[in-house]
């Protein structure tokens, strides 16, 4: 396990990708959740409002919005899989924290007006909890980004990461610890 602690819609991407163990996922995720409600509880003491409580904007279906949220949670997922892949023969450094915050500020520049860009359960759970506000589409905020998480480890593990398994140059590189 290389003792990544990321995001909840990551962990079953990063556990069906095999970088984290269950216990893990779980642990992080009921954490998470437990810390989210208490940070989203402080923020409504201190400033008086509730910040960040998702919901989907009134112009789009609540099949479009869950069609966004998986896309925008898939795009995160596959880049922290990539970003995260010993076998791709880079070694960790400041590019791989700069892919992952590059991917979570193009999926909310495009999800924020649209979705509130959820793209994290634990995340659009505790802030709607704190405002008691719950619509008929919340739902999407949480499996949503579930599926997408679910398809995008499975995913990385076949496609992509079976490419570096194969490849002589990526597994000659990470032998080497050389850039491919």
């Amino acid at each position: 396990s290389s003792g990544i602690n990321a995001e909840w819609p990551l962990r079953p991407g990063l556990f069906f990708g095999r970088v984290i163990s269950l216990y893990k996922a779980v642990v992080f995720t009921v954490v998470q959740i437990v810390g989210g409600i208490i940070g989203a509880a402080v923020v409504r003491g201190v400033m008086g409002e509730n910040y960040g409580v998702v919901a989907k904007a009134g112009s789009i279906t609540t099949s479009q919005a869950f069609f966004l949220e998986f896309i925008g949670t898939l795009f995160l997922v596959l880049t922290v899989l990539a970003s995260v892949n010993g076998k791709r023969g880079h070694s960790p450094g400041y590019l791989q924290p700069l892919a992952i915050g590059i991917s979570i500020a193009v999926a909310h520049f495009y999800l924020v007006p649209k979705t509130g860009a959820g793209i994290n359960p634990a995340r659009s759970m505790a802030t709607n909890i704190v405002a008691n506000e719950f619509g008929d589409a919340f739902w999407l905020y949480i499996v949503g980004p579930m599926v997408a998480a679910f398809v995008g480890g499975i995913f990385y593990e076949f496609v992509f990461s079976s490419y570096y398994d194969n490849d002589e140059t990526y597994n000659k590189a990470a032998r080497n610890g050389a850039e491919a």
